[in-house]
């Protein structure tokens, strides 16, 4: 399955991602235990705390695609004595890592910003200073997640070393995962404020996906 155009993307590329998917599964590890500790949520039938719904699924989304980026780089690389890599699946890889890195970014902030929110309503005299704090937050957050979802899959199929015809099946291959993780987050959100005492308003719907930091 290798590639006949010789394309050789040299090992330590790969081991530079690979560190930077073994960091995300560590952060995505801590904040799953984590999350049982931090007030907030939604209360569930058998469950004794709240349950942070979204956070806790973006999660276990960036674990499950951590994952499975770890096998594309792996499965990208040549059997010898170099191990170069010169398959698609490295750039698949990649778009992988990129994602997941967001559902990691949106499991960390989202119970931070509703941390704030809960302060703010038992401290009301500090409420500018948490509000100020808080949109300072939602802001480095959203440029994190931004960045994630966006830039650095662009960068990464612009740059793409692969025929012309496999970098545009990457991109529409890309565009159908963003559009099925947008879709689950989405019901994921409608679960959620089916237990919410505020109902969820009109215009969220499923386009603010595209700019998800607006529903956290």
């Amino acid at each position: 399955m290798t590639q006949p155009t010789g394309i050789r993307i040299a090992i330590n590329v790969m081991r530079a991602r690979l560190t930077i998917v073994g960091f995300i599964i560590a952060i995505v590890s801590f904040q799953i235990s984590t999350l049982f500790n931090i007030d907030g949520g939604i209360a569930l039938p058998g469950v004794n705390h709240g349950i942070h719904i979204r956070a806790d699924m973006a999660l276990f989304v960036a674990l499950a695609l951590s994952v499975i980026s770890l096998i594309c780089f792996i499965g990208s690389s040549t059997m010898d004595e170099l191990g170069a890599c010169d398959h698609w699946l490295f750039v698949v890889g990649d778009l992988l890592m990129y994602l997941a890195l967001a559902s990691a970014i949106t499991g960390f902030f989202m119970p931070l910003t509703e941390q704030f929110s809960l302060i703010a309503m038992q401290a009301p005299m500090q409420k500018s200073h948490l509000s100020m704090f808080r949109l300072a937050i939602v802001t480095l957050g959203s440029i994190a997640w931004f960045a994630a979802v966006y830039l650095g899959p662009i960068v990464s199929l612009l740059r793409s070393p692969f025929t012309k015809k496999t970098n545009i099946s990457l991109r529409f291959g890309y565009l159908a995962l963003l559009v099925g993780l947008f879709w689950f987050n989405h019901q994921v959100l409608l679960f959620e404020a089916s237990y919410l005492p505020k109902p969820l308003p009109s215009q969220v719907n499923y386009w603010y996906e595209l700019l998800q930091p607006l529903t956290w």
